[in-house]
């Protein structure tokens, strides 16, 4: 009866800080922003709202794990620091609504709020130690299971509303969209149905526990382990300066260090008398810890590449830091491995140092000592002033209207540069009378397509050899087009030829004369491949209707060296298509 009881008080204490989360989320992000804005208040706004995302986030999280005062009282210490730094950051962009955009200070934000909140837990618990492990990895992983139970269970009422609703319809009653018009209801219903689901959850955690989704995550080492095996064996034969291309390659390299890391942790558990691993599963997260920091060091070498030869921005920042994250896992957890026996208890060691960087570094990304816009800008600043890139490719808008004050502070710079570099002053003319990101590209395009076309002439390579393409082609080009191949055509295939082509076919018998193929590929980009048919004096781009055989937009190079040497034929299909390397290409008519 006492428990019946006990239970009871808890689910309406959970459910009503949920349904005053959920006013609170109302009213936050419903009714303030606009007005507050309109009053010149909305750094104030900011605060409020990161201050409630906090205390009521975190509240939520740690009510059951901590008495409720306690709870509450935590929560509203994490969230006052955590939205101080949000709100200071702010100062980097004119308006908040500009640093919203901005793709490093929120996510920063969220990392700080996700990794400090097991901490508070483990500090507050009654005789409870900050930096004990053990209670660290189960209250993470508490947290973790118990929020997705109740999401779940949230989505499961609002799908059993909607269908309650449209069957109440079907006999005219329409009681629950009149409820659901008034706005704070859909808040009101969320809140207090996830803080119910919290606190049935939390009576059953016994039943609801991390050691199922642990459990099932060992089950993946194995099967992760022979993949990363697979992929770094294959590396070499596939060509390691295909893996540098962009930031595509070092993300899905970082993601996958970081998964594996989550796997190993779930083998190391929270303490030494809860080791449960048979001998497959101990020697997958072994050898996979020993081959992560070669996943690291390829995912930090591709965005160093990048960065050397793009320069530095904010998301190529944020990916360097994740990368240095990373590094700091990989060599971490195979230390552990390559030492005596113990390699679990130091892999948990390991994990401690690594959350304790990452809030650091989240927090450094909120504050000037890591301003990834400030950085940015005085890199790509240096970069212009030492001759490593020149005046027409500055990035010069989202120097103005994506990097906040420093980049503008950098564009006053390089204003003062003008005057010794016309290209550059014509550049920040076009910038000044542009009103969108796509007049200025025109504008600061149009003076050099006449350049890029003669470009084009000289490095386009065409097929059948002597064969010239049609008089106009090239000035009937967007800007964008001559940009694209002709980037393309100054990088080289594994066979050393420029990545790109010019063919020219009769692909259409309805039409005279041949129409023009481009294949080419740039560095770090997919495939171009696309046909254009004369239409009278001008020149219509399409793509193909139909690619047959291999996959082409996985190895366009080899295609392109075929079509250069002459390895191609000409086959009817009803209307002809490209035939090269085993691929059939087809344009329409």
């Amino acid at each position: 009866m006492a428990e019946a009881a006990e239970a009871s008080q808890g689910r309406w204490m959970l459910g009503g800080l949920g349904a005053l989360a959920g006013l609170a989320a109302w009213v936050l992000f419903g009714v303030l922003p606009q007005p507050m804005a309109a009053m010149g208040l909305a750094r104030l706004h900011l605060f409020l709202a990161a201050f409630g995302t906090v205390f009521f986030g975190a509240g939520l999280a740690m009510v059951g794990a901590l008495r409720p005062g306690r709870a509450l009282g935590a929560a509203a210490g994490l969230g006052l620091p955590l939205a101080g730094l949000l709100t200071w950051a702010s100062l980097r962009f004119d308006t908040v609504a500009a640093f919203l955009g901005d793709a490093v200070a929120v996510p920063a934000f969220a990392a700080l709020l996700v990794l400090a909140t097991p901490f508070a837990i483990a500090g507050l618990s009654p005789g409870g130690r900050w930096f004990d492990y053990a209670a660290l990895f189960t209250r993470a992983w508490q947290i973790v299971v118990r929020m997705a139970a109740a999401w779940l269970f949230v989505g499961l009422v609002w799908g059993i509303l909607f269908l309650s609703n449209a069957l109440f319809g079907l006999v005219g009653i329409g009681v629950i969209e009149w409820l659901l018009d008034f706005e704070a209801v859909p808040y009101l219903v969320t809140g207090l149905t996830l803080g119910v689901a919290l606190a049935v959850v939390g009576e059953r955690s016994d039943y609801v526990s991390p050691d199922l989704v642990l459990g099932l995550f060992r089950l993946l080492l194995p099967v992760v382990l022979a993949v990363v095996a697979v992929f770094l064996a294959a590396l070499p034969a596939r060509g390691i300066g295909q893996l540098f291309g962009g930031l595509s390659a070092a993300s899905i390299l970082m993601a996958m260090v970081f998964g594996s890391v989550t796997l190993i942790s779930s083998a190391a558990d929270a303490a030494d008398d809860r080791l449960r691993l048979g001998a497959v599963t101990g020697w997958s997260a072994r050898l996979l810890a020993l081959l992560l920091p070669f996943l690291a060091g390829l995912a930090g070498i591709a965005i160093a590449m990048r960065l050397r030869q793009y320069g530095a921005t904010p998301d190529r920042l944020l990916a360097a830091a994740l990368a240095v994250l990373a590094m700091g896992y990989g060599l971490g957890h195979a230390g552990a491995v390559l030492r005596a026996p113990g390699w679990a208890a130091r892999v948990r060691r390991v994990n401690v140092g690594m959350a304790l960087a990452a809030a650091a570094l989240a927090a450094a990304l909120l504050t000037p000592v890591f301003d990834p816009q400030r950085i940015s800008a005085a890199n790509q600043l240096a970069r212009y002033d030492s001759g490593r890139v020149a005046a027409d490719g500055l990035d010069l808008w989202t120097l103005g209207h994506d990097w906040g004050r420093a980049g503008r502070a950098a564009l006053d710079r390089l204003a003062e540069r003008a005057g010794g570099d016309p290209k550059l002053a014509e550049q920040l003319a076009a910038l000044d009378a542009a009103e969108t990101r796509a007049d200025f590209e025109l504008a600061r395009r149009g003076a050099d397509s006449a350049a890029d076309r003669a470009a084009l002439a000289r490095t386009l390579p065409v097929r059948p050899a002597g064969a010239a393409l049609p008089e106009g082609f090239l000035s009937s080009l967007r800007s964008w087009e001559l940009q694209q191949i002709g980037k393309a055509c100054k990088a080289r295939t594994p066979q050393g030829n420029p990545a790109c082509v010019a063919l020219l076919a009769d692909l259409s018998q309805d039409r005279p004369g041949d129409e023009i193929v481009i294949l080419a590929q740039g560095p770090g980009e997919g495939p171009l491949l696309r046909a254009y048919f004369a239409d009278g004096d001008s020149f219509s781009m399409r793509s193909p209707d139909y690619v047959g055989g291999d996959d082409l937009y996985r190895d366009a190079a080899a295609a392109i060296d075929a079509l250069l040497a002459g390895r191609y034929d000409l086959r009817p299909m009803r209307l002809n298509a490209v035939e090269v390397e085993g691929r059939t290409l087809f344009f329409g008519r």
